[in-house]
């Protein structure tokens, strides 16, 4: 299938100067819907919304059967590459700053490549009398998961307890740790560590000098915190809910276990 440079670029003008109508097509590559059903998903303007269709189905990227409207042949094929660059638009939207000022290197290429997964992040810049602690708004999601994989190389004094309180829910959990946050777990929080270990808890020394500060995944969420170009700390961290996030993140996990040395 070719498609024209003019009509081409005409399409990529119809997409993308219009946040509604990327709307649209996302929504149909989920499959056909009813006219009702896109008004309701899209929470809008109901005549603001039929306008944008016809230009979508002038430019034939979708097809209309009575009141069902689905994605045309050619809107298939251009929605599939219009998805992973919108999603890797959102992962930097708001965040380019974050991006561009910190070490990107723990990061390994196969999922740089992939970054686009992330999608839609949050930059969360806690409070300065919470610097040190978990998100108050994600203890709850992280005590009822069933899975958590996290790494951390600089200390988090909530850490051992919530980790020990997801251990204790039957969570299935894998710690990577930096040798010096591993040796202050074990000596500092023994009560909690008798509990990780009793609880089956999969623990891994890392040693390698290219590292994230931290990341965490569970099942609704996941986020990661990078060290700044020079080193430095810095106590943000950029959470996502997506689910292809969370895909993302569980690979990110799997690349440090590999890398790392299981403890017990």
């Amino acid at each position: 299938m070719e498609i024209e440079v003019d009509t081409m670029s005409a399409i990529l003008n119809l997409i993308f100067f219009s946040e509604k109508r990327k709307k649209i097509l996302t929504l149909l590559a989920e499959g056909p819907k009813e006219i009702e059903e896109i008004k309701n998903k899209l929470k809008g303007n109901p005549c603001a919304i039929m306008p944008q269709i016809k230009k979508l189905k002038d430019m034939d990227l979708i097809t209309q059967q009575e009141t069902t409207y689905e994605l045309s042949d050619i809107g298939e094929v251009i929605v599939a590459r219009m998805l992973p660059l919108t999603n890797l638009l959102q992962a930097f939207e708001g965040n380019k700053n974050y991006w561009s000022k910190h070490d990107r290197r723990p990061i390994p290429s196969h999922l740089m490549n992939k970054i686009n997964m992330l999608g839609k992040c949050i930059l969360d810049e806690p409070e300065l009398d919470q610097l040190f602690e978990f998100p108050a708004n994600l203890k709850e999601p992280l005590l009822r998961t069933s899975r958590l994989r996290s790494f951390y190389s600089f200390f988090c004094p909530d850490c051992p307890k919530m980790q020990a309180a997801c251990a204790m829910n039957g969570a299935e959990i894998d710690l990577i740790l930096d040798k010096k946050i591993y040796n202050r777990l074990k000596e500092d929080f023994k009560p909690e560590y008798k509990t990780i270990l009793e609880k089956g808890v999969s623990i891994y020394l890392y040693s390698g000098e290219i590292k994230p500060s931290s990341f965490v995944i569970t099942d609704e969420f996941m986020f990661l915190k990078l060290f700044e170009k020079n080193g430095d700390f810095d106590h943000r961290r950029l959470i996502s809910f997506n689910k292809s996030a969370l895909e993302w993140g569980n690979e990110l996990a799997d690349y440090y276990i590999e890398h790392s040395k299981q403890v017990n």
